[in-house]
């Protein structure tokens, strides 16, 4: 293939994976721009005279892709845990920051998890740029309640109830990281038991 044709086909595969990433995904969109790229880079070394397009995307650049994706997403919620750590040292309220330090205990236990396999972050992309900011602007409203002369008792209350949602959806998610083990278990469990039912049918 010639170095125009590979560029062209480059530039399509990061053409359609911009918008899938931003509209469908609703990934920011500067990382749906950075993963696009590392997306074109990977497609144009493969498509590049002398490389062997039928065999697809090489291990590396697959990596490269999933790596730049994870290291985005770990930008924006190590961002986001940063401010609610910084927000929890000024609440008063004792079970709030108790709340809050439970959200945090999760979040970095998710993102510590997805540092040393990026493979894990499409997994628990949504409380990585969705639930770790917006517990952070939660968490930063509460501060703004107590500053207040009377705060109002209607919005504490339900500032108490999204927090707690929080803390489930945290934990749900703490559990999704952890999928791909146990889909390798399912795995294992299925052949070691079509293997034993195989071979105990045999003995005589």
């Amino acid at each position: 293939m010639g170095r125009g044709a590979s560029t062209l086909l480059a530039a399509v595969a990061a053409a359609l994976t911009l918008p899938l990433l931003a509209l469908v995904l609703n990934l920011p969109w500067w990382l749906s721009l950075t993963v696009a790229l590392a997306v074109f880079g990977g497609v144009w070394l493969v498509a590049k005279p002398g490389s062997r397009l039928g065999h697809g995307l090489t291990d590396d650049a697959v990596l490269d892709a999933r790596s730049a994706t994870a290291q985005g997403l770990l930008l924006e919620a190590s961002s986001a845990l940063d401010r609610l750590r910084k927000v929890r040292r000024e609440i008063q309220d004792a079970p709030m920051r108790a709340e809050i330090a439970n959200l945090l205990e999760v979040g970095d236990k998710v993102i510590r998890e997805v540092r040393e396999d990026p493979g894990r972050a499409m997994a628990v992309r949504r409380l990585l740029t969705f639930y770790l900011p917006n517990a952070a602007s939660v968490a930063d409203g509460w501060r703004t309640l107590e500053a207040r002369a009377v705060p109002s008792t209607t919005r504490m209350t339900q500032t108490r109830e999204v927090m707690g949602g929080l803390s489930q959806a945290f934990a749900k998610y703490a559990d999704d990281v952890a999928e791909p083990e146990l889909q390798t278990l399912d795995l294992d469990l299925k052949v070691l038991k079509d293997a034993l039912k195989a071979d105990l049918s045999n003995t005589p």
